[in-house]
């Protein structure tokens, strides 16, 4: 007990530097120790995330916390014990993330995951959910991030803020953007488009034409570089990363989805055509385009002989006109909000409200 009064007080006492010296020194003499320390060993550990945090070495603090040995702590109900040790690897994960260590946070995130499910606080669930998709986002998984994000900003109002799920709803569209051409994307694609909140991302900072750029994806039509430049600034630091190709995410995301796009059109095209349809060289769009169609992204086949690209899809009228139906439907639904917003007495109740009584029989 009194290891344990002098680990919580350390910090008090010495202060700075002085602290973070004694702690680290003191940590290291008790690894390897019986567990009648542990209890300080955690105390310190503690102290020291929070003294890291306050210098803004979230690098370190996250290390800190994570030496402490979750899996052997006893405490409460399982319900309670897997909430307090969920809530501390989801707490490092976080910590990994402000610092962009991915690798780090992603094995934390892992490490909650084990024990989510006997998790009952939903304060810890709602911030395990996010950590997780910040992961998958940083992780270039974008696909899984945006069906994680879509999913958060469909979350009751009363547990997140209503512009926070705003926020989620465009983060879900960005990941979604940069996401691989193909079946998965289209049906995330579907989802987004037919939610009835897409148009108000362009009042959220960041977000003003991801609705635009994103409908048009959905939409299978030619993406030009000139309507993606708003896009393009607002994406992270991760999400500007250049690939083994030599391309940005999002120079391959357009470059895959045009191509996608280019089947609603073409039956075959050659590829000297495609390379100027996609802006870059025909020998890149051929190799792009085979790649596609070995991953099943892409149905059609290529004739090297004529340099020559075949597309192949029974279902493409039937798809692409079930999409300008689904399209057209969630443009007649808007329009007719917009209608009633600005005319009131045109919506069910304000015609109640202002037609004449019935006359007496």
């Amino acid at each position: 007990e009194d290891s344990d009064h002098m680990a919580t007080n350390l910090r008090t006492l010495l202060g700075g530097e002085a602290f973070e010296e004694v702690a680290e020194f003191t940590l290291e003499k008790m690894r390897g120790s019986s567990t009648s320390f542990e209890d300080s060993d955690h105390t310190i550990r503690r102290e020291l995330f929070e003294h890291y945090k306050s210098e803004h070495d979230f690098g370190s603090a996250a290390r800190a916390l994570s030496g402490i040995q979750m899996e052997n702590i006893a405490t409460g109900s399982e319900a309670e014990r897997s909430n307090t040790i969920a809530d501390h690897y989801v707490t490092v994960a976080e910590t990994y993330l402000i610092e962009d260590e991915t690798v780090d946070a992603e094995n934390f995130v892992n490490k909650a995951t084990a024990h989510m499910g006997d998790v009952t606080d939903t304060h810890i669930q709602l911030r395990y959910k996010v950590t997780h998709s910040k992961v998958l986002d940083a992780n270039r998984k974008f696909l899984d991030a945006a069906w994680n994000y879509y999913q958060l900003s469909q979350t009751p109002a009363t547990l997140i803020k209503a512009d926070d799920l705003l926020v989620l709803l465009g983060k879900a569209t960005t990941c979604a953007i940069l996401g691989k051409a193909g079946p998965q994307r289209d049906r995330i694609l579907l989802s987004l488009v037919k939610d009835e909140r897409l148009p108000s991302l362009e009042q959220v900072d960041g977000y003003a034409t991801h609705a635009q750029v994103l409908t048009k994806m959905y939409m299978q039509q030619i993406l030009r570089k000139t309507e993606l430049r708003a896009f393009e600034e607002s994406l992270m630091d991760h999400q500007k990363a250049v690939t083994a190709e030599g391309l940005t995410i999002l120079q391959r995301a357009v470059i895959e989805h045009n191509m996608a796009a280019a089947a609603q059109v073409y039956e075959n095209i050659r590829f000297e055509e495609l390379g100027a349809l996609l802006e870059i060289d025909a020998s890149r769009a051929e190799r792009m385009a085979a790649k596609m169609i070995s991953e099943g992204r892409l149905n059609g086949f290529i004739d090297q002989v004529e340099s020559v690209l075949h597309f192949q899809d029974d279902k493409s009228v039937l798809t692409n006109w079930d999409k300008q139906i689904t399209a057209l439907c969630v443009t007649v639904n808007r329009t007719c909000e917009k209608i009633t917003e600005t005319v009131p007495a045109l919506s069910e109740e304000g015609a109640a409200a202002v037609s004449p009584p019935a006359p007496a029989e």
